[in-house]
């Protein structure tokens, strides 16, 4: 199975076009619906979560994630993957026990800072290509402001109650991967440790 997996969740895993055709009429104004998005995210303290992946080349991966706000998230694929993804606020560190390799990659500006963030503004720190309404579901496509050549993210809510589903990346050279939530649970108190990250695997394991 391709290794390739561990850089799309985050590495791939941050104008208004309105794309409502055939939507019934809507009360809430756009503005007002980023808004109210915004504050849902900036809301969110922790989530740990079951999550689907489907890569651009058709292929499936599962996994857990762990987010704990602001800057730390973990990633851990199933087997037969031995990968794990951690953030601890400043870097992204890449293992791969199966391989015995760790690589570290900064967060800053990376599409990973977007969900983690504690403060993301629509139309600030990403500027918004696309919203779509359509009976309770909404999605969001945006592309980080100052950097858009690096692709676009696109986070898909259920509404009624308000809730982050899924979301999608769009790397520079158009490849799309699909991540969805399972089992999803907010407000956990999650352990400090599980973010820390390991030391670089000796040179003998390799």
């Amino acid at each position: 199975m391709s290794r390739k997996p561990r850089y799309y969740l985050l590495a791939l895993i941050v104008s208004v076009a309105v794309g409502l055709g055939g939507a019934p009429a809507w009360s809430e104004t756009e503005d007002a619906l980023l808004r109210r998005l915004e504050a849902y995210l900036n809301g969110i303290t922790t989530l740990s979560a079951n999550f689907l992946q489907v890569n651009y080349d058709g292929s499936i991966s599962e996994g857990t994630i762990a987010i704990s706000r602001p800057g730390l998230m973990r990633i851990d694929y199933a087997d037969p993957l031995q990968i794990e993804i951690i953030s601890d606020g400043e870097w992204i560190t890449y293992i791969d026990r199966e391989l015995g390799q760790l690589s570290q990659a900064p967060l800053n500006g990376s599409h990973a800072e977007l969900l983690v963030s504690n403060d993301l503004r629509f139309g600030e720190d990403v500027t918004v290509i696309l919203v779509t309404r359509e009976a309770n579901i909404i999605e969001v496509t945006f592309a980080r402001t100052e950097n858009p050549e690096e692709g676009s993210m696109t986070l898909v809510f259920a509404d009624n109650p308000l809730e982050l589903r899924q979301w999608l990346v769009v790397d520079p050279l158009r490849q799309t991967t699909r991540v969805t939530l399972f089992d999803t649970r907010f407000g956990l108190a999650l352990d400090p440790a599980l973010f820390e990250a390991p030391p670089p695997f000796p040179e003998s394991d390799k």
